[in-house]
């Protein structure tokens, strides 16, 4: 299951509207365009929705509606869920199946649901601020809410710019660790978890993924921290042809960025989690050769299917590094958003091959509009 469509839209009749429409995704996505265009803010609204639909957001969006469509390869079917808030109260709720619908409810909280069991509509009522997805999940009664649950439940988002090397991790029993696997900043619980449930492959998967971007290490692990509070652990690495343990504290930022996104990708995907990676700002921080390298290793893992990818950046060697086919360029006029892809504007992109200038000009020299396109 992977996202295809996503529109979005909240405060319509207030100053600060802001809506998203045109976002047809594929499995390797760029957000790409000028700064304060949206989109983080786009990155962030997918994230809130998959946080809500895995039940693990304790409130819901103040505002917003959502209009998003899955598409799930293995039996070729399309999901279209539409999802209304208004102060935190759900106005409206619906999912089609190929144009089937398998549940409805308005403001009232009153609705029908199909039951695969029963090959019938079954009636409900659930609070204004329950949301059927989560509410009503039976794997056995309605299949169809389970698909989108684990989409959401495999969701994550990393702000590559906010990983943080000062983190530390608590834990005076190494055999019982509790850990977020949903919080970019766990990463040193996460590795501890990555050993304990994967041996020698985990640790050997993360080496050799940081020597593909160009980090030649031989050995990565987790050793006391220098702390005044008693359990902190800390992520340490080697490198090649030198005995110095560098600590987590004395790593580059970019050594610390890409190493912590590494651990948290591995994870994932040797748990076979990862259904929709978002990355705000990837390779922010790393030189040309690193940032280059970190993109081609993280989209390799969704080229083979194992994850849909949607990255944002402002970063010319990213943007150089990512084919255009892959881009989504995000335009903003006053609180209205609008992107522009390989899907709505074919012409555009297939004419710019033959001007000779790089990725990042198809940006910087505003090729979409300067062909006619409406702004």
């Amino acid at each position: 299951m992977i996202l295809r469509k996503f529109d979005y839209s909240e405060f319509m009749d207030k100053p600060n509207a802001w809506s998203l429409e045109g976002l047809i995704l594929e499995n390797i996505n760029l957000l790409v365009g000028k700064n304060a265009t949206g989109k983080t803010n786009t990155l962030t609204k997918i994230a809130w929705l998959g946080d809500m639909l895995a039940g693990i957001q304790p409130f819901l969006l103040n505002s917003g509606s959502y209009d998003v469509e899955f598409y799930d390869d293995n039996d070729n079917d399309t999901y279209q869920y539409e999802l209304n808030i208004s102060l935190q109260k759900i106005q409206r709720e619906i999912l089609r199946i190929n144009g089937d619908i398998k549940f409805s409810r308005e403001s009232d909280g009153i609705g029908k649901i199909y039951s695969d069991q029963l090959k019938t509509n079954m009636d409900f009522k659930l609070s204004q601020n329950q949301l059927v997805v989560v509410s009503k999940r039976d794997a056995i009664q309605h299949p169809f809410l389970e698909k989108l649950a684990k989409w959401a439940e495999g969701q994550r988002m990393y702000a590559f710019s906010d990983l943080r090397r000062d983190s530390l991790f608590f834990t005076n029993d190494m055999n019982n660790i509790n850990v977020n696997p949903r919080d970019m900043n766990s990463v040193i619980g996460l590795y501890i978890k990555g050993e304990q449930e994967f041996a020698k492959d985990f640790k050997t998967r993360v080496i050799n993924s940081m020597k593909e971007i160009g980090y030649e290490l031989t050995n990565v692990g987790i050793t006391e921290s220098v702390s005044l509070f008693a359990g902190a652990k800390t992520l340490y690495v080697m490198e090649e042809n030198s005995q110095m343990v560098i600590l987590q504290s004395l790593m580059s930022q970019g050594m610390f960025r890409a190493l912590s996104l590494i651990i948290q990708i591995t994870y994932n995907t040797l748990k076979n989690l990862p259904t929709t990676i978002l990355i705000d700002d990837i390779g922010e921080g790393l030189d040309f050769a690193r940032s280059t390298s970190v993109i081609k290793l993280i989209s390799r893992v969704a080229d083979e299917g194992k994850c849909q990818l949607i990255m944002s950046t402002n970063d010319r060697f990213v943007m150089n590094n990512v084919p255009l086919k892959y881009w989504q360029i995000i335009q903003r006029d006053r609180g209205q958003c609008k992107i522009f892809n390989y899907h709505n504007k074919k012409e555009e992109f297939d004419n710019f091959k033959y001007t000779g200038l790089n990725n990042f000009d198809f940006l910087a020299t505003d090729f979409i509009n300067s062909k006619g396109v409406d702004e």
